[in-house]
């Protein structure tokens, strides 16, 4: 890895692990696959996370920042209709990876005390930025709306075949 500043370097170990979250799971994320994606070593991945916990927890927080962006652009900026939006992932099979990833992050808050609150803490982000983007929906409907976003990663990935795009379409459109 080429120098760079301090926080430079963190914010790119941080990239390097949200893409190797993206492609292998929040279990593919060590120190040396990390350590490869960012063209480094896996000591220069200790030397700014103590623990692969830790490290796992903010490229989470990163991924999840970036995702509510990119939501409230859709929802604010371009007039997308919240609930549609939210709910966007699940039948665009380019966004499949990102929708594992919220699977795979649900797993991993179940095994990991360290990371369940984390976990947690992004699901009432989720519920907050719906809520901004909906002031009719409810809290307990948002949060509702949240959960049932979660299941349906879920079963997409347990069961493809009884929850492909068409059917997931009619759940959405209620």
């Amino acid at each position: 890895m080429a120098y760079l500043p301090r926080e430079e370097r963190r914010a790119a170990i941080i990239e390097a692990t949200v893409r190797v979250m993206l492609a292998d799971g929040l279990e593919g994320v060590s120190a040396r696959s990390v350590a490869t994606a960012v063209e480094g070593s896996p000591g220069l991945i200790h030397q700014h996370f103590a623990s692969v916990p830790e490290l796992i927890a903010s490229a989470w927080q990163k991924f999840v920042a970036d995702s509510l962006v990119e939501y409230d652009q859709a929802v604010v900026a371009d007039g997308e209709d919240p609930i549609r939006e939210f709910f966007g992932n699940h039948v665009d099979p380019e966004r499949a990876a990102e929708v594992g990833l919220w699977v795979s992050a649900w797993a991993y808050a179940l095994r990991s005390p360290e990371f369940g609150p984390v976990y947690a803490e992004t699901l009432g982000q989720l519920t907050a930025a719906l809520r901004r983007a909906a002031p009719a929906v409810s809290e307990l409907a948002a949060e509702r709306t949240v959960l049932l976003g979660v299941a349906l990663a879920g079963m997409q990935r347990i069961a493809p075949e009884q929850y492909g795009a068409a059917h997931l379409e009619d759940l959405i459109a209620g």
